[in-house]
Order: C-alpha cells, then structure tokens, then sequence
C-alpha cells in the first residue's frame, strides 16, 4: 500500500503532466484572453498543489481537479466583475431613464465596459438593440424614439428597461463561443436538377451561409443561438439566415431553423462509403462477367465505329451500368428519387459535404448538353457546347459531309475535328464517341437484365439502400427521413467510381493512352 507522501507526489505528477494543457484551454475558453488564461492557470495549479502538499488524498482526482478549477474560476470571474464596477461606479442597470440629450454611456462607462456593452449589443434582437442603440448612443428621448418607431412611449421604456437586464447579465458572463467562430469547417455541395435562378449557388457562394448551414444541420436553433455559435452579429445574421430561408435551403419551425437538406459530416461520409466499399467488389465481378459475355452483342448494336476498341465501351458500359442499377434499385425503394420542387416553381437537388478525403477517389459526375433529340453526355467533364453538340449530332444523323457546312458551321466544326469527330479519306465525318439511338438504348436494358448476373446485382444494390438508409436516418434529424430516395441516390454515384477503380486494378479497363484526350465516357443520344 501506498504511503501519503508517495499518492501526493504521484498526483503531483499526474496533475503537471495530463492536466496543466487542458486546464489552461479551459481558462482560455473561460476569459477569452491569453494573459488572463495563463494567470488563471497557475492561480488554480497553486490551488491544487498546495493542498496534495497538505496531505489531501482526493477519492476521484479528475472531478476534485475540475471541481477546483470551477470553484477558482467563480471567484476570478466575480472579482473582476468587482473591479469594474469600482472603476466606473456603477453598471448600465443602475441608470434612471432620463430624457437627456448627454451621451451617457460614453461618460459613465469605462472603455472596457464599453467594449463588453458593444459585444452584446450584437447579440440582442433587434426589437431591444434598436431602442438601446437610440436612446445611449444617439442620444435620442423616449418621445422622439416612439415617435421613430411608431410605438408608444411606455413600450419604449418597457423595451429599454428590459434591454439593460439582458445586457447587464450578458456583460457579467464570460461568453463561450462556439467553435465555428474562430474555427470556420470546410463544406462543400452538389446540386442537380433545374435552377435557371442560379439558386442555390448564389445562397452559399460565402464562408458565413456554409457554417449557417452546418450548425442549423440537424440542429433547430433561433437566431441568437446561430448568432453566438458562430460569433456573427445578430443584425448580419437575421439578414443571411433570411437569405437562406427565401432560398428554401433553411426551413423554419416556430422560431428555429433547420436546414432542410442533408449536410454529411465526416463520420457520416466515411460510415456510407465504408457500407457501398463492402459490396464494391462483387459489383465489379458481376459486371465484368457481363461485359465479357454480352461486349460482341453490345457493339454490334453498332454504337461504336471500327475504330473505337473495345476498351472504350467498357469504360463507358461500367458507370452506365451502375447507373442502370440505381435507377432500378432506388425506384423500387423510394417515390422520392426525383430533386424536389422549390417554392420558386424549380426542381433541384442539393447536398452539403464536409470536406473529407476517401482512401480512394470516388468522384465521377455527368453532366449533359443539348436539346431532346440531340444529347451529348461525359462521365466527370463538362460537354462541349450546345452549338457544337447540335452540329455534331445532326452530322452523324445525316451522315453529313464539310462541304455541306456554311460558314457559321464551318467555325463551329474547328472546335469539334479532333475532339469528337474527324474526317474519313472519303470526306465523311466520323463520330470518335459512342453513338446511341432509343433502339439501341433499349437493347442494351433488355441486355442486361436478361443476364444470369442481374438479380444479384439488383440484390447487392437493394441490400446497399437498406444499409444506407438506416445510416442517414442515424446521423440526420427525423424532419429529413420522408425524403431519402434523393439522397441516397446521390450517394450511390460513388458506386461508379469504385467499379472502375476495382477493374482498372484487376486489368479488366485499360487506361487509355492519351488520358487528356480520350473520348472514353463520352456518348451521344440521338432521339
């Protein structure tokens, strides 16, 4: 058994060792001020120290540390307040409301006090700030501040006496802030769908609405709430939580706000790339049986000129399958795979992302150009434009020659000839992309979901939705669970990346020779 002496310089040890670091964050966090934090630190440490020299043997020495640094922590806090109130004489809720025209904070506040009264000026609503505001700083009466406002003069006086309450405790309080206001998170978002308005995009084109966002994720919270997390004045934050409100990326309950759309924190990411990674293998097996038994019938549909290998229908069937895939599993699922309707009349999706970085990349997008009967689509680049694409389609409908092109056509050509097409020796153009009709489309489908390989895939798809779903609904608030179709869906895209990466690992998809200019994941749809 040990003896006194050896337990107190064992806890001496363990106190100056594991303590000392996160007691001075603690009196950081406390005081806001280094020098403060770093005098506060060593008055507590004293505290302690003195008494295991005394022969104090604590039951639980962690809480007997703690409950000494809250107990020191209440006396600085009560002596500093002391002190200010010995230097100005008196505190904001000491004052008659007079009808003087004489600037009284600035004769009887100290320039500290000052600084602390200004600090909860922006953390008050604006209902109470306004009237402060008029009547200390802008010297306003009562009557002219009723007058002002169209309220009545006992209203003001009301307010004003109210507002000196809360600023009054505001300013004996050591403020905790939360960790986004001096810690701003890296987010960024996807969206799909229709949104000629440029919404959502110009709602969060700033640092301030990403970390709105992230703290009323999952988290219905007021605007003063909002305000002190993120350490931004109330008057700024009712205008930008508005913004996004009017945006319909915020939705409103009572007096809270709560986004209304999934923002994924890290945990959250890697808990879903870790369920889709654990079927990723068998995917890939199942769909590179299938190309290998059905790539002959495929490119017989001729969707590939001659000189197109095979090699790049495969980089093309692999995402186009998944695709197939998700569609397929997520409709069996869900009614809610399509974007939502916003209160503007426009149907677009959107999705928040923690910024993480994956064990593997797992981004392949697709984005298309073109009009009803003439797409042109691209797994992970953006298409050409509309011009070239409509050009371009219309040369492999008609099996067009250059010398039919007019002079505007003959410029546009210049940026297709070399890119997407060339020319034959017999002056033909040539599609260098996968062509496909809505025969050919379909052939492919009934294709596919005639092979022995289809239910499993669809097995391993439904069992992902499942997983998947159950792991949004764990991270995210319940108002967010009637429509996770969406959702899921956009993550399931990550599935095509995987696919690939597994099959350029077994030597299935060869990496084209020329990267920067492969037509591989390129293909046009003729309707």
């Amino acid at each position: 058994m040990q003896k006194p002496n050896e337990m107190c310089a064992k806890f001496i040890t363990e106190f100056t060792e594991n303590y000392m670091g996160k007691l001075f964050y603690f009196c950081l966090k406390k005081t806001g001020n280094n020098m403060e934090a770093e005098d506060l630190t060593q008055d507590i440490a004293l505290q302690i120290i003195t008494a295991l020299n005394k022969g104090t043997i604590p039951t639980s020495f962690s809480a007997w540390v703690w409950q000494i640094a809250r107990n020191r922590y209440s006396l600085w806090s009560k002596q500093k307040h002391n002190r200010n109130e010995s230097v100005t004489g008196s505190d904001i809720g000491d004052y008659e409301l007079e009808d003087k025209a004489e600037n009284v904070l600035d004769e009887m506040i100290h320039t500290e006090q000052m600084a602390l009264l200004r600090r909860e000026l922006a953390f008050i609503k604006s209902d109470y700030r306004n009237i402060v505001v008029a009547y200390y700083i802008e010297n306003k009466s009562v009557r002219e501040i009723a007058t002002l406002l169209s309220l009545s003069e006992n209203t003001v006086k009301s307010r004003l006496y109210r507002a000196r309450n809360i600023l009054k405790e505001g300013m004996n309080m050591a403020r905790e802030f939360g960790k986004r206001s001096y810690n701003p998170e890296n987010v960024g978002f996807v969206a799909s769908g229709w949104q000629p308005s440029g919404l959502p995009w110009s709602a969060v084109n700033r640092k301030i609405p990403h970390n709105i966002l992230l703290q009323a994720s999952n988290n219905p919270s007021t605007i003063e709430e909002l305000s002190i997390e993120l350490g931004v004045a109330l008057p700024y934050m009712e205008e930008e939580v508005e913004m996004l409100h009017q945006a319909t990326l915020l939705e409103k309950q009572g007096d809270k706000y709560i986004t209304n759309f999934f923002i994924l924190d890290k945990d959250c990411q890697m808990e879903i790339y870790n369920s889709l990674k654990s079927g990723a293998a068998e995917r890939s097996r199942l769909i590179s049986e299938f190309m290998d038994e059905r790539i002959t019938d495929i490119r017989n549909l001729g969707i590939a000129g001659e000189h197109i290998d095979d090699n790049i229908i495969r980089w093309w069937l692999v995402p186009h399958l998944i695709d197939r895939l998700i569609e397929a599993s997520v409709k069996s699922k869900s009614n809610g795979y399509e974007p939502p309707k916003r209160a503007n009349g426009e149907t677009w999706g959107f999705v928040g992302y923690e910024i993480i970085e994956y064990p593997e990349d797992v981004g392949m997008g697709q984005n298309g150009c073109g009009d009803d009967g003439n797409m042109f689509w691209v797994y992970g680049e953006f298409p050409p434009n509309r011009d070239e694409i409509l050009l371009l389609c219309d040369c492999i409908r008609n099996k067009r020659h250059t010398s039919s092109f007019s002079d505007i056509e003959k410029n546009v050509w210049k940026n297709i000839e070399g890119k997407f097409a060339h020319i034959s020796d017999g002056g033909e153009i040539v599609s260098d992309v996968l062509v496909l009709t809505s025969g050919s489309w379909n052939k492919i489908g009934q294709l596919f979901q005639e092979h022995r390989n289809y239910n499993k895939l669809m097995e391993n798809m439904l069992c992902a939705y499942d997983n998947v779903e159950e792991i949004f609904k764990k991270y995210n608030h319940k108002v967010l669970h009637d429509n996770l179709g969406y959702n899921i869906r956009m993550e399931f895209y990550k599935m095509r990346r995987m696919s690939v990466n597994d099959l350029i690992a077994n030597g299935i998809l060869k990496c084209p020779d020329d990267p920067e200019n492969t037509t591989a994941l390129m293909y046009v749809v003729l309707g």
